[in-house]
């Protein structure tokens, strides 16, 4: 039996990990603001989309923090009946213990709240609810799969020492993209459908940067013709896969510095059948679709699928290590004995989930909807009147009146 919650612990969904530790929830749900008529007049859809873009970001600089494993998890939750998706942002935090788990949801709630102005968002204050949000079905066997940036193996023409193989990672080029086609598609799904994109804020790894400019520098040397082969003559040309992965690592190098996040985006249908291939398509070509720098990657075996379930309900952002690696063979997915500059996998694991602010900015898109274009969205719940409320209870946060809680098995 869950033990009662202390009492600034109401409105927060508390999970206790086996080691003691508690994750906390909070979640908003969120609804886009109608543009008044004659907004805009005169912009296109393209403008508007760049405004919203800039607010999205300044609401994530503000989020960012570097308290370690807080993550929030932007979902899409379809209703085949009315059509309609409903969309919340939920927070996780992480706590020592229950009070520290508390205290960390409650510090994140003022900047979490401040969205963009074409969004508005109502606090969640059932954790019933929360935890409906967490897991709005259990997928089955096939029917969940994530978009991750793509990773590419391949043997080189010219060696760099005793290494012959070379790995580079793509990242999610989209500019200012539209989710609209997304949207559209997954409001017409005939199964009920979520759509999962979570951010982890993390700070650049120390000697990430030295690290990148290094291997930028290798294969800036592999990719230009090398000394004359003294066997055949004339220069050895240079190495076409080297030249695709000095651009990715060089531009990696001057990117993933100071303030990070780490991506997860999650796709999963209700019932047996697989997820549609369309959709997930098409998040992977709207994130990436500049390089078809984006796949989809589906459990392999029953464990990546726990984990990909795992990942999913409990805003959780574990690896898949049958899927997640790709193409790259197995005795590179390992660190040897000796430095691995071309395929190092620890390099190539850091930067597969690795964003910056562009990156972060293409895959966590807040709804909206455009003037006579269909409505996509449900209608947000009201927020509470909590001023009358707050008085008698005591609050002075701001107006946050929270209610219930409840204790889960971890995530």
């Amino acid at each position: 039996m869950a033990e009662a919650a202390p009492e600034d612990a109401r409105g927060i969904l508390l999970r206790g990990a086996p080691g003691g530790e508690t994750w906390a929830y909070v979640a908003f749900s969120l609804s886009p603001v109608p543009l008044p008529g004659g907004h805009y007049p005169e912009f296109s859809e393209a403008p508007r989309r760049a405004d919203r873009v800039a607010a999205e970001r300044a609401w994530l600089a503000a989020l960012w923090t570097d308290r370690t494993t807080a993550r929030w998890d932007l979902r899409f939750i379809t209703d085949p009946v009315s059509g309609r998706i409903e969309t919340a942002v939920v927070a996780q935090l992480y706590g020592a213990d229950r009070a520290a788990a508390v205290r960390a949801a409650r510090d994140a709630l003022p900047a979490l709240s401040r969205f963009p102005a074409h969004v508005t968002g109502a606090r969640v204050e059932d954790t019933a609810e929360i935890e409906r949000l967490l897991a709005p079905f259990v997928p089955e066997w096939g029917a969940i799969a994530e978009i991750r940036k793509r990773v590419t193996c391949r043997t080189l023409t010219r060696t760099w020492g005793e290494e012959r193989i070379a790995t580079a990672v793509s990242r999610f080029d989209a500019r200012a993209p539209s989710w609209n086609r997304i949207w559209a598609h997954l409001a017409a799904e005939p199964r009920r459908t979520v759509v999962s994109v979570c951010l982890e804020p993390c700070s650049a790894p120390p000697g990430l940067t030295e690290g990148l400019t290094m291997r930028a520098q290798a294969f800036g040397t592999l990719a230009v013709p090398g000394p004359p082969d003294p066997m055949y003559g004339g220069p050895v040309p240079g190495d076409p896969f080297a030249r695709e992965a000095h651009g990715l690592y060089d531009a990696a190098s001057r990117r993933y510095t100071g303030r990070l996040h780490r991506a997860r985006v999650s796709v999963a249908v209700e019932g047996g059948a697989p997820v549609s291939d369309v959709l997930t398509g098409l998040i992977a070509h709207t994130v990436a679709p500049e390089t078809s720098g984006a796949v989809v990657v589906r459990p392999r075996d029953g464990e990546d699928h726990r984990v990909a379930c795992g990942n999913l309900l409990g805003v959780n952002r574990d690896w898949q290590h049958g899927a997640y690696w790709q193409e790259v063979p197995a005795f590179l997915q390992t660190t040897s004995g000796r430095q691995l500059w071309l395929s190092d996998p620890g390099t190539v694991a850091a930067l597969t989930d690795l964003v910056d602010a562009d990156e972060a900015a293409a895959v966590f898109r807040l709804p909206h909807e455009e003037p006579g274009e269909p409505e996509l969205f449900a209608l947000g719940r009201r927020a509470p009147d909590t001023s009358l409320r707050g008085a008698l209870t005591g609050n002075t946060d701001g107006g946050w009146t929270d209610l219930g809680t409840g204790l889960g098995t971890g995530p």
